[in-house]
């Protein structure tokens, strides 16, 4: 069963870290369970009987916790979580075997209680890594977010010296008094592009962290959960084979506790936390061009001569840091597809809980997941740095304008690839003043969030681990359940229905090319069908995936505004009004209550 919780939970570390937390705390119970026991042990049944009582009851009072987390969004009435069960079973067991023995408990203390005191605390003490890690990330985000406030600031007060300034040479129309209003004119409009720069690495950056960091993290507490079932099941199988030596006699009962922990899947406790924590997630709001509201002005980029001049050396700045960190990318993202090969290979053996393995196979594992994570932070902090240049070098570029964009300290052409390690390919040129135009046209081509390409909401790494599906491409398939086409290049497809898979979906945008019988050839959501190697799901998807369409945009009415022209839009403050077309000659096109139109674009602003 291949889970995420990183693709499943959204904006869930709290949730997820106290789930495993309490997973890890609860370890202590366990390691306390088998230190009375082995002391119970010398002192016969009837202790150890009051024991596995006693324990019982204590799994009563957490077993909700265990099961769904401290916060659950479905309450779990009488359901418990796979360990909890396999735990009940230990305990029940315990009780028909009162009649032992003291050599049991000697072997008890050496090889059970020493191996659950060591993975108790290499356990948390990963997970405190992880919690570091995020802390971090989090940290290194709002820091961006301050910058974007820090910016605001500048640039407003920027504007007010600006107004005194212009004031001041209404009163005087000096040469210096010109001078002095240029060069403040100047100030503003650097101050107002670092500006527009801070917005669009803040927006960056908040997507890097919802869909690529956060995920990440929240598998890799994914992982190291299940890792810790699973050592726990490897430590139950060890007590019940130590039992089984000792006394033939309770071989009945050992041999049923067996069948319940095999039956114990790492897996299956993760399912049940995600079941009962689903939850409504709204990602946060981008962030966008605030105008001063003493100088007014638009989200434009100023290309001004002297503006440019700012703009040609931040960009070679940028393009230095995107060679570097790209290539540092490139290189630790290849050893973190190897590192997670590694764990899957291994994983495959080491969560399936159906034999004992040895103490150096789990030793293995665990360096991975150790490996995993310092080459994760690596990669996501020299990442950010590479994002924040990408967004710096795609803004200044979509806002040339046909502007020269060549950096004094650059004598020679440069050229990269642009898109997280060939997922994408663009290729962008600082030109020399003879090559203007063709910066022109690639700039044009760019899609824009405020003059920059859309962050890709996929997951980097969790593809590797978390496919459902094994094939690229052919092979016979069969509808789960009923679809209908919602577009032309869609097709309706019926439960139970077979037909021929012609393009699977490999590149994460849930979308699978099909032929029918009838010849009749288009897209279905690859979670409607089965192909020759998947497994249906139990439940069926509730809506179908979003195909490439642009992320609708609105905007919220300052004003009122009567329309004057047939081909005007009349509006009222407040109204929330769908962009068709972003602002041209201080116009800008929207729609109300399917009604199109134009409108002032200082009437608006955008949501």
């Amino acid at each position: 069963m291949d889970l995420s919780i990183g693709n499943e939970l959204k904006d869930s570390f709290d949730e997820t870290n106290k789930w495993v937390k309490g997973g890890i705390e609860w370890l202590s119970d366990v390691e306390e369970f088998y230190r009375t026991r082995a002391s119970i042990e010398k002192e016969y049944s009837s202790k150890l009987l009051a024991l596995s009582n006693d324990f019982i009851k204590r799994k009563l009072k957490v077993s909700t916790t265990l099961s769904v987390g401290e916060t659950p969004t479905v309450t779990p009435g009488s359901l418990e979580a796979a360990s909890m069960v396999a735990w009940t079973e230990v305990l029940t067991r315990t009780e028909e075997i009162a009649k032992h023995r003291k050599d049991y408990s000697r072997t008890l203390e050496k090889k059970v209680l020493l191996e659950l005191e060591s993975i108790r605390s290499k356990y948390d003490s990963i997970r405190h890594q992880w919690k570091e890690f995020n802390e971090k990330i989090v940290v290194d985000r709002d820091h961006y977010y301050s910058e974007v406030d820090k910016a605001k600031k500048e640039y407003d007060s920027s504007c007010q010296i600006m107004e005194q300034t212009r004031q001041k040479t209404e009163r005087s129309s000096s040469e210096k008094a010109q001078k002095k209003y240029k060069e403040k004119e100047i100030d503003m409009n650097i101050l107002k592009n670092t500006y527009l720069i801070k917005i669009n690495v803040a927006n960056r950056l908040k997507d890097k962290y919802f869909y690529q960091d956060l995920p990440e993290i929240l598998d890799g507490l994914q992982d190291l959960n299940e890792s810790r079932v699973s050592r726990l099941n490897n430590i139950l199988l060890t007590t019940t084979s130590l039992e089984k030596s000792c006394n033939e006699k309770v071989n009945e009962c050992l041999n049923g506790m067996d069948v319940v922990i095999k039956q114990n899947v790492p897996s299956l406790d993760t399912a049940m936390f995600i079941k009962h924590n689903l939850k409504d997630w709204k990602e946060p709001q981008d962030f966008y061009y605030i105008p001063s509201s003493i100088w007014h002005d638009d989200e434009s980029m100023v290309t001004e001569p002297a503006e440019m001049n700012h703009l040609r050396i931040q960009l070679s700045t940028a393009n230095s840091k995107y060679e570097k960190f790209v290539k540092t990318c490139e290189t630790e993202k290849q050893i973190l597809e190897e590192v997670l090969l590694r764990k899957k290979a291994l994983k495959e053996k080491y969560i399936t809980g159906d034999e004992l393995i040895s103490k150096e196979e789990g030793y293995k594992y665990d360096e991975l997941l150790m490996k995993y994570l310092k080459t994760l932070q690596n990669f996501t902090q020299d990442d950010v740095i590479r994002v924040v240049a990408e967004v710096e070098m795609e803004t200044i570029q979509s806002s040339s304008d046909g502007n020269d964009l060549t950096a004094p300290i650059h004598e020679e052409k440069k050229s990269r690839k642009f898109g997280l390690f060939g997922k994408k390919t663009r290729h962008y040129t600082v030109p020399d003043t003879s090559d203007i135009t063709s910066v022109h046209s690639n700039t044009n081509t760019m899609l824009s969030r405020s003059s920059t390409t859309t962050f890709s909401k996929a997951r980097l790494f969790g593809s590797l681990l978390k496919s459902t599906t094994t094939t690229d491409s052919g092979g016979n398939a069969k509808a789960l359940y009923d679809y209908q086409a919602n577009g032309d290049d869609e097709v309706s497809i019926s439960q139970g229905e077979t037909f021929n898979v012609v393009n699977f979906d490999t590149d994460g945008s849930g979308w699978t090319e099909i032929t029918k019988s009838s010849g009749e050839k288009g897209l279905v959501p690859t979670s409607y069908i089965e192909a020759s190697e998947s497994k249906a799901s139990k439940i069926p998807p509730k809506v179908a995936p979003k195909r490439g369409a642009k992320k609708v945009q609105y905007l919220e009415a300052l004003f009122d505004y009567e329309a004057a022209g047939d081909d005007e839009l009349t509006i009222h403050a407040g109204d929330k009004i769908e962009l068709i077309t972003d602002d041209s000659d201080g116009w800008t096109e929207g729609k109300l209550n399917n009604v199109a139109g134009l409108f002032p674009s200082s009437y608006v602003k955008k949501l």
